[in-house]
Formats: C-alpha cells, sequence, structure tokens
C-alpha cells in the first residue's frame, strides 16, 4: 500500500472531527504524538516509539537502548538492515559523552535512518520518472510539472527530472552532518535541528557574529535532512555534483560520498579545504561503507 493510500484509509476510519480535535489538543498540550507527526507532518515514525522519555533525551542512556536493539555500526557494514528509529532531535547532552569513539557512535547510527529514509523517498520518484522516460508509462503531465517546481528544473521532461531526483550518497550527507553540526553538539542543532549549516531569511543567530546570515531552524531531524539532500538535488550552485552523479549513473556505478564531496566547493567559504575536510571525514570514519545500507521496514509508518 502506497503512504497516500495507507494514509487516506487511516483517516477514513478515524471520526474525522474527534481525529483532528485530539491532534490539536495535542499539539496545544505540547505533545507531538507520533500519529501527529506520520499524518500532519509527513514524517516516519519508527522504532524511537519503543524509547522512554530518558532514552530519548540523555545521550548514554540512549547509547544503551541503541546497543540493547543490536544496533551496531560493523553489523551494518555487513548487510544488516538498518533500524528503523527516527528520533525528531538529537539528546542535548551528547558532547557530554566522554569518549570520541561512542559519541560518534551515537550520532551517525541515529543519522543514517533518517538519511536513508529520505532516500527511500526520493528513489519512489526516480523509480516512477525511469518508467516515463523509458516510455514504459504514460506521462503524468501535472505531477511531472510539480516535480520539476519542486526541484526547481528549467524543464519537466523525465529524462531531465533524473539528473536532479537522485539519491544523496550516504557517506557524504554523514560527512557533512558531522562537520557542520560538530558531531551533533552545536547549537544550532539543539536549538534548531539544523545539521547541515543552512541559512535562512530569519532563524537562529551566530552568537559570535551578529551581522552574519541566520541559520534555519527546522521542526526535525527528518525535515533538515529533506530541506539537505533538497538544497543539493535542486540549488543551481550544485548543479556540477548533479552532473559527476548522472555521469558515474550513465557508466553503471554508483555515486558515492568521495566522488561527489569533489564538487562542494561552493558550500562553504572554505573550497578546496572544504573539499578535502569532507573527504577526510569519510575516509577516517569509514562512511564509504554505509553507500549501500538498507532501511529495515519492521514497525515504521512512512
Amino acid at each position: 500500500m502506497t503512504e497516500t493510500r495507507a494514509k487516506s484509509s487511516v483517516l477514513t476510519l478515524l471520526p474525522p472531527l474527534l481525529a483532528v480535535a485530539g491532534l490539536y489538543a495535542l499539539v496545544m498540550l505540547g505533545i507531538e504524538s507520533p500519529l501527529w507527526r506520520w499524518l500532519l507532518r509527513d514524517e516516519p515514525v519508527g522504532l524511537e516509539t519503543s524509547l522512554s522519555a530518558n532514552e530519548m533525551s540523555q545521550a548514554e542512556s540512549l547509547d544503551a537502548a541503541l546497543t540493547r536493539m543490536n544496533y551496531r555500526l560493523d553489523r551494518i557494514a555487513a548487510g544488516q538492515t538498518v533500524p528503523p528509529l527516527f528520533l525528531p532531535s538529537l539528546p542535548e547532552d551528547l558532547d557530554q559523552i566522554a569518549e570520541i569513539a561512542t559519541k560518534k557512535q551515537v550520532f551517525l547510527r541515529l543519522m543514517l535512518p533518517l538519511i536513508l529514509v529520505v532516500n527511500e523517498e526520493i528513489a519512489e520518484d526516480r523509480a516512477r520518472l525511469e518508467i516515463m522516460a523509458a516510455n514504459r508509462a504514460r506521462r503524468d503531465e501535472s505531477w511531472l510539472a510539480e516535480v520539476a517546481e519542486r526541484y526547481q528544473s528549467p524543464s519537466a521532461e523525465p529524462a531531465a527530472l533524473l539528473r536532479r531526483v537522485d539519491v544523496v550518497p550516504p557517506s557524504l550527507a554523514l560527512a557533512q552532518a558531522a562537520e557542520e553540526s560538530g558531531w551533533g553538539t552545536s547549537r544550532f542543532v539543539r536549538q534548531g535541528n539544523n545539521l547541515f549549516g543552512q541559512i535562512a531569511a530569519t532563524g537562529l543567530i551566530p552568537e559570535d557574529d551578529s551581522s552574519g546570515p541566520a541559520m534555519a531552524s527546522f521542526d526535525s531531524l527528518h525535515a533538515a535532512v529533506r530541506a539537505y539532500v533538497q538544497n543539493l538535488n535542486a540549488h543551481p550552485a550544485y548543479d556540477n555534483l548533479r552532473r559527476i552523479r548522472a555521469q558515474i549513473r550513465a557508466r553503471g556505478g554508483f555515486p558515492d560520498g568521495h566522488s561527489l564531496a569533489g564538487a562542494l566547493g561552493a558550500y562553504s567559504e572554505r573550497g578546496q579545504a572544504y573539499i578535502d575536510g569532507i573527504r577526510a571525514l569519510i575516509r577516517h570514519n569509514g562512511l564509504l561503507r554505509f553507500d549501500h545500507a538498507k532501511l529495515g521496514r519492521q514497525g515504521i509508518l512512512s
């Protein structure tokens, strides 16, 4: 059952007025229920619903919970599926984990399922475009126009859209999230779920430079990851990244983070130094091994 049909079925079964009133009551009380996140904010819901309040908010308790779930990065690299765990925000005390290796492990385990679920959303649209591009399905002009607008594409032709509607390698997203957020410890992550250093017209003001650009604020980590991937897939500054990714696809390869990092010169004022830093993060932390990771489906609403 597709996401749209699943949500339609749930909404049909729920008494509409009671459901809406109940959901808004939860929001007024400051409680964001999983049902609210799924139905009205279009966010995935998974195994995080089984965590206690302490496990959600305290880094060491969360680390213990992930270990109890048998969620180990070495096993993911060996082919085990990634647990569908979608925390709305990171524990604020992540920087208080004494061992750097443990802090990194917690951060990577929390980020990986979020990146994979966003890539799955994109892969679904990409598969539909591929069928249309190969003339194996009737063109849906209204849908193509919507996709072209969403990805800021001058063309609504399926072949042209395929250059933009594509996944971002987990190794690249993990490295940039680590770099831009200080492994999940920056103020912008704690206060605005801003993992990737994205700026906005209004938002969080840097404490050391009040005249600098405001940093974007997001409702959740999922929203931040989705905005980051959208940025790489749509912004004119990353046309070269999309070109390299398409060339790798045309050769029958799978785009990896190290290759695409070379096209990130516009992401930071540091230019080549930023590229070198991202590639070093990928290399030193063995992130390429997660580029083919798969998300487990048990217990997920998406």
